[in-house]
């Protein structure tokens, strides 16, 4: 009888996310994965947008056709504008700074948008930003200027104009190596954890990486559950699944704290320039951002201002 129930309590998880094997974030998928292989739970894993590309992967989520994701929140902001104010350059610096963003009230209104969609989201995690360029080091805005930037999404566009950079836009970053290797832009700005795995250093002359004045931009990218999918387990493969999250997402902490040093040893050894923003250079960014990103964020969003306000509070 124990074996029946145990059989009839077993489910089977497709799984999908654009980061590939080796990356971080993999491996924090990975670890939930052999977590939850004994509670009757098998998730399997499609890394490296193999089952689907990244910006279809929220529809097949909310749509029932994938259990489990692990995904940039930038990927929704077709669909709910306000997640942009958590990645508005220089809005958020630090780890810890994200930190006690992800404890604030704005940020479980933020959340509470999401789940209303049918999801249940596992864990935080927030991906410091980075960048490398060709021909120069890009230090101030001022550096950017005619250089083609790749990015994603309105504010981050009117950035990079507003430094004198052509945007590049794209949809999501699975295109970003294909940009990188055909030389069709000259600022590769993503996640650092991302232009680790793009191992792609000799394309670039200079990458810049958070100094004293901190990370440029954070990105925030939970693992993401069906709430359908979830509410099938028993309460013993639900406590289970909740205690594997919370220690992917602890031992992807430790990761991301060696990441920047990471980062800058890769690009180092290849021969190329590393430069940190210190607090000057991030004022210029800040000032930037402020008349730009900013700016459009509040005029363009709903309710964009008080949200914007509340997330700036949190220091």
């Amino acid at each position: 009888m124990l074996a029946l129930t145990a059989a009839a309590r077993a489910e089977t998880w497709n799984a999908s996310y654009q980061f590939p094997p080796g990356d971080l974030r993999d491996d924090a998928m990975r670890s939930i994965a052999q977590a939850m292989e004994p509670q009757g739970l098998t998730i399997r894993l499609y890394a490296a947008a193999s089952l689907l590309r990244p910006g279809d992967q929220w529809s097949a989520l909310t749509g029932g056709n994938i259990d489990m994701v692990f995904m940039p929140v930038d990927y929704l902001l077709d669909r709910m504008p306000q997640l942009a104010v958590l990645s508005l350059p220089t809005m958020i610096r630090s780890r810890a700074q994200a930190g006690r963003i992800s404890a604030s009230p704005a940020m479980r209104d933020l959340k509470r948008q999401i789940e209303a969609a049918g999801v249940v989201i596992l864990t935080d995690s927030w991906i410091p930003g980075a960048y490398a360029t060709r021909q120069r080091c890009v230090l101030n805005p001022a550096d950017a200027k005619g250089l083609r930037a790749r990015t994603i999404g309105r504010f981050m566009s009117e950035y990079w104009a507003g430094a004198g950079a052509v945007p590049v836009p794209v949809t999501t970053s699975e295109a970003l190596g294909t940009l990188v290797s055909n030389d069709l832009i000259d600022i590769a700005n993503t996640s650092a954890a991302t232009l680790l795995s793009l191992r792609m250093e000799r394309k670039f002359a200079c990458l810049t990486v958070p100094g004293s004045g901190g990370a440029m931009w954070y990105l925030y990218e939970p693992i993401m559950v069906s709430k359908r999918r979830y509410d099938s387990l028993s309460d013993a493969q639900r406590q289970a699944l909740h205690a594997a999250a919370n220690e992917a997402e602890a031992n992807l902490v430790t990761a991301l704290s060696l990441l920047e040093r990471r980062l800058a040893g890769n690009f180092i050894a290849a021969g190329v320039d590393v430069v940190k923003l210190d607090d000057e250079a991030m004022e210029s960014w800040h000032k930037l951002a402020r008349r730009t990103a900013w700016k459009s964020f509040r005029d363009h969003v709903p309710g964009g201002a008080e949200l914007l306000d509340k997330i700036h509070a949190v220091e």
